[in-house]
């Protein structure tokens, strides 16, 4: 951990932060040319579906545990280069590719070196930059995350949706573009050897050396890991699901046009955008976690359910999915404190967790909220506003879970991890 913004640190944090970016993009273009895809590969929607989405976030998920290992044990440098030469290799192979069995392989490839971007980019921020300033830089990370697909996907749906470009040759110049990320990462990128910060009067006190399986039984035996990535998880998943679900037929139902309905939808993340990095400075500045984050996760609970069962007007609803928004980004501090819960050893395997029970709630929660739907609007045939308000409220007891994990439970760290390593100066 340096004490100081230093040019390095911030290189570093960068060229991980433009990795997330490139990740973050090749989650997501697929989509951009869903029509040529499936024309060239012969493919159904369900392939399609199955190629875009399942296939990678599965990927994705399942390996945020064992990337943390994996990236614990061979350093930032060493597992961020790793990361990016699968991905280039995956999109360009992908780009090349001619059948569905072909490509699946592909995008598992890429999901599996995209699933190192975040923790990596979270690594680098709590290895090189200041300890005080951590929460700031977890956020602006984050912020980094909205902003990648944005604005490198918009410009190429208008360029698909006008048949100007084709999917190939795209995909083969993402694959060059990661090829010369790898490149720099090789030149730029460093670990941090804290022992190299220590002078002649320096003593560093050091824990013994210990297993891999013993780092794995010290974070799941880690009750406030465990507890916080629930906490995270319960902030995020509604916005999450009112994003890819149900507020266009739900907001139809008060009333509103789909128009308005995606609007709300985009504020949501734009409250989410500018959340992240201001919760996170605000957490730095007090030096305090809790209160941010109680703050947040009741932020969340309000404005749902004013969405769920108060939809009055637009001006209501406008300040409601901002604050939606805002409050989701609380999750952001829970990637700061169970970095501070964690030792050095195993941080970026707790982070991981965080990570993991994040899209585990979304993979779990999304089916079962409409499930109940379901059950009350006989298959979606007969929709209405009580039908939805039923299966929403499901998202409110989640929402309630992390309101009385984030007061009763988790412990405040002050800002300060509770494992770090230990400086002593000798007079």
């Amino acid at each position: 951990m340096n004490n100081r913004l230093s040019f390095l640190a911030i290189t570093i944090w960068l060229t991980c932060a433009v990795f997330f970016m490139y990740e973050f993009l090749l989650r997501t273009i697929l989509g951009t040319f869903e029509h040529q895809i499936i024309s060239d590969l012969d493919l159904s929607i369900l392939t399609f579906s199955i190629l875009s989405s399942t296939a990678y976030q599965l990927t994705y998920g399942i390996m945020q545990i064992p990337v943390g290992i994996i990236t614990d044990k061979l350093g930032l440098k060493k597992a961020l280069t790793l990361a990016i030469l699968v991905c280039a290799l995956g999109v360009g192979l992908l780009g090349v590719s001619n059948s569905f069995g072909a490509a699946l392989v592909y995008r598992v490839m890429i999901g599996f070196g995209a699933s190192f971007g975040f923790l990596c980019l979270l690594i680098a921020v709590y290895d090189w930059l200041p300890h005080k300033h951590i929460g700031l830089f977890i956020g602006l990370s984050q912020f980094i995350g909205v902003l990648g697909p944005m604005l490198a996907a918009g410009p190429l749906e208008s360029l698909s949706q006008a048949g100007g470009i084709d999917w190939r040759y795209v995909f083969i110049i993402l694959a060059i573009i990661g090829v010369v990320l790898a490149g720099i990462t090789i030149v730029i990128v460093k670990n941090n050897d804290q022992s190299g910060e220590s002078g002649k009067n320096r003593f560093i006190i050091l824990n013994t050396p210990t297993s891999v399986m013993k780092e794995i039984q010290s974070i799941f035996y880690n009750k406030q890991i465990w507890l916080i990535a629930v906490f995270s998880a319960t902030t995020y998943l509604a916005i999450e699901y009112l994003s890819e679900n149900a507020t266009k037929s739900f907001l139809s139902l008060n009333g509103f046009d789909a128009k308005f309905s995606s609007y709300l939808i985009t504020l949501a993340w734009l409250g989410y955008g500018i959340g992240c990095p201001t919760l996170g400075a605000i957490s730095d500045r007090i030096k305090r976690r809790k209160p941010v984050m109680i703050f947040a996760i009741c932020l969340t609970f309000v404005s749902l359910a004013t969405i769920i069962f108060f939809p009055i007007n637009q001006a209501i609803l406008y300040l409601s999915f901002i604050c939606l928004g805002l409050g989701a980004s609380g999750q952001s501090i829970g990637f700061a404190i169970i970095a501070e819960q964690s030792s050095s050893g195993c941080r970026a395997a707790a982070l991981g967790v965080n990570n993991f029970l994040i899209m585990l709630s979304v993979g779990v929660g999304s089916p079962i909220i409409s499930e109940v739907f379901d059950l009350f609007s006989n298959q979606g045939k007969n929709p209405s506003i009580t039908s939805y308000q039923t299966s929403l409220s499901l998202l409110l007891v989640f929402t309630a879970l992390g309101v009385l994990i984030s007061i009763f439970f988790i412990k405040e760290t002050f800002c300060r991890s509770k494992k770090e390593v230990i400086f002593v100066d000798v007079k």
